[in-house]
């Protein structure tokens, strides 16, 4: 009976934490101070700094982006596809403003060395960080960013915007 109670309770425990994993967390370095917090991005919403009082700057659902509070279609202000950022709902290759391809983040539809912006590096020690890089630098000098869980393309989109990185 024991054994039992105590995988009824693990599981509990498993499907309450799941919707906590949906929270992406954005520090300027890793010292992971949580006053420190510059955005974060949770139950699709991003926000100014650690609480749910921030300004809500993006409303992320799948495949969109909105601007501010809101997910009317007149608020709508990209589309995320295929890893690609894309003005609006548009259908064409003109739109397209950024491309996630794996860990590395170009301009426009291009996968080109010269068109990379930034690099998405894992901590080696803490698997739940990653690293913001600037082009595809490895120096510590060059981390823009740390951002605590993994975000989805449209989580990792908004929040960039919301810093002004893109």
């Amino acid at each position: 009976m024991p054994i039992r109670a105590f995988l009824l309770f693990s599981c509990l425990l498993a499907w309450f934490s799941l919707p906590a994993q949906d929270r992406v967390d954005v520090y300027p370095d890793d010292r992971l101070l949580w006053s420190d917090v510059l955005f974060h991005s949770e139950n699709g919403l991003v926000r100014e700094g650690n609480h749910w009082r921030g300004q809500v700057l993006w409303t992320l659902q799948p495949g969109r982006i909105y601007a501010g509070y809101s997910s009317s279609s007149f608020d709508l202000q990209f589309t995320v596809r295929d890893g690609q950022l894309i003005q609006g709902d548009s259908q064409f290759s003109d739109a397209i403003l950024y491309t996630l391809d794996g860990n590395e983040l170009f301009i426009g539809d291009s996968r080109f060395a010269l068109d990379l912006v930034y690099t998405l590096r894992p901590d080696p020690m803490r698997p739940e960080l990653l690293g913001l890089y600037k082009e595809d630098s490895i120096s510590y000098f060059d981390r823009i960013c740390i951002f605590q869980g993994i975000p989805t393309p449209g989580q990792l989109f908004a929040l960039l915007m919301a810093q002004g990185l893109l």
